[in-house]
């Protein structure tokens, strides 16, 4: 939409107005402003229901309870919907950060981090499809980067002092702002199936204590929180979940001899990931293996068996080289910061494509509940393990803050990475979870 569509005011906020043709009556009464409200409620509702690819404007105004005429008096498209509400996200965002008090290695510098946290969880839980968006979208990706460009200048300049030299500093907080979004979305997983066990002031309380003492360092009583309730329960793989998680079933053993399963398994993780869950279609699926439609169904009835295949590979992938980490929460400084960085550069070489199909899943599971009961347990599988990794180092609250790191892992392994990446997540291993 053009910019002489709407009025803006200084603050950066925009004017509701209706747009042309009927910009000949332009001023917005309450009545009108409730509507486009609604629209806005609607649209994010519809997001997270069916992805922001997958959602139609039939979609949003059913769920508006209004008619496409009222919807085109605000919005030009679905697209458009979608630039106000990521527009917001961006104006809270940043007031949000420029309200953080100085960010100081003291209780108050605490303080002031777990307010912002607590804000940032608060606009998170209000958009979260615009979240989702952005990490599946290449395009709605660079709209993200620019925010998250800007979120990371402003969260630089309230730091009053840190040992982190400059070149790493920047690279630190970006993955602890992605870090963030996904210790959020994991603990929501969990939580579904667990509420009682990750309250939000625990999880909050948590990625705090992780934020600060990777800029500060430990400080026994400023940033070392004991836990703050009873273990998280465990929770169970389901029968079916338990099945193929051990194996493919029927599938094993057959798709090295066969040409189109081979082709399938081989192509179809590279379609979701690129597309997303929710985007993907057995068309999309079917053109990317070079096979007929019969071909597919002969071996998965719809693409969630697919996916779910390709999860379950990921997943045992993964959490074998998860149960390779090295010890390092003793030793000699020199010895921890190699063998640390070694078994980085080792998980994101052999990993990244597996992490990042198990990122398409848990994003899947946020917009699906029955996704989300499947999700959980595995993800309560990683959390026990790093629990278990983190606890020899004798402070802290290790099951939440093994969310984190489950968190961590996660964005970082989804994607290529480089060198300066590796340097800063080992940083926030070291500094952040293990305290050295």
């Amino acid at each position: 939409m053009a910019d002489d569509e709407r009025d803006r005011r200084l603050d950066g906020a925009v004017a509701v107005v209706r747009r042309a043709p009927f910009s000949d009556n332009p001023q917005v009464g309450a009545r009108g402003q409730r509507t486009q409200q609604r629209i806005l409620d609607a649209a994010l509702r519809a997001f997270g229901e069916e992805g922001y690819h997958a959602c139609s404007i039939d979609r949003i105004t059913k769920l508006a309870r209004c008619s496409r005429v009222s919807f085109y008096q605000y919005f030009s498209s679905k697209e458009d919907v979608f630039r106000y509400l990521a527009g917001q996200v961006d104006r809270q965002l940043s007031a949000s950060t420029e309200a953080l008090d100085p960010l100081t290695a003291d209780v108050e510098g605490w303080a002031a981090m777990r307010a912002w946290v607590a804000r940032y969880a608060e606009i998170y839980a209000r958009y979260e499809p615009v979240f989702h968006a952005y990490e599946t979208d290449e395009v709605l990706a660079a709209v993200a980067a620019r925010t998250g460009d800007q979120t990371i200048a402003r969260l630089r300049a309230k730091l009053v002092t840190t040992k982190l030299p400059p070149r790493q500093l920047d690279p630190v907080i970006r993955l602890l702002l992605q870090c963030l979004n996904h210790s959020l979305d994991v603990a929501g997983i969990l939580r579904s199936v667990a509420p009682a066990d990750y309250p939000n002031d625990r999880v909050e309380d948590a990625i705090t204590d992780v934020l600060h003492r990777t800029l500060f360092g430990v400080r026994a009583n400023v940033n070392v929180h004991e836990t703050g309730g009873s273990p998280p329960r465990r929770l169970e793989f389901s029968p079916a979940v338990r099945e193929w998680l051990q194996g493919d079933g029927a599938l094993e053993g057959n798709d090295s001899g066969n040409r189109a399963l081979t082709a399938l398994l081989a192509s179809g993780r590279d379609v979701f990931i690129t597309r997303g869950y929710h985007n993907t279609r057995v068309d999309d699926l079917v053109a990317a293996a070079g096979i007929s439609h019969g071909a597919f169904y002969r071996y998965f009835r719809n693409k969630e068996e697919l996916a779910r295949t390709l999860t379950a590979r990921a997943l045992r992938s993964i959490g074998t080289t998860l149960l390779q980490i090295p010890d390092v929460v003793v030793g000699a400084e020199s010895a921890v910061k190699g063998t640390l960085r070694r078994w980085l550069r080792r998980y994101h070489a052999a990993q990244a494509s597996e992490a990042a199909m198990m990122r398409v899943w848990v994003d899947a599971a946020l917009q699906d509940p029955a996704l989300r009961a499947e999700s959980a347990p595995p993800l309560d599988w990683g959390r026990r393990r790093m629990s278990r990794y983190l606890r020899p180092r004798g402070f802290g609250e290790a099951d939440m803050e093994a969310v984190v790191m489950v968190a961590l892992l996660g964005v970082f392994g989804a994607r290529e990475r480089p060198a300066v990446d590796i340097e800063a997540t080992a940083h926030i291993i070291e500094r952040g979870l293990l305290g050295r």
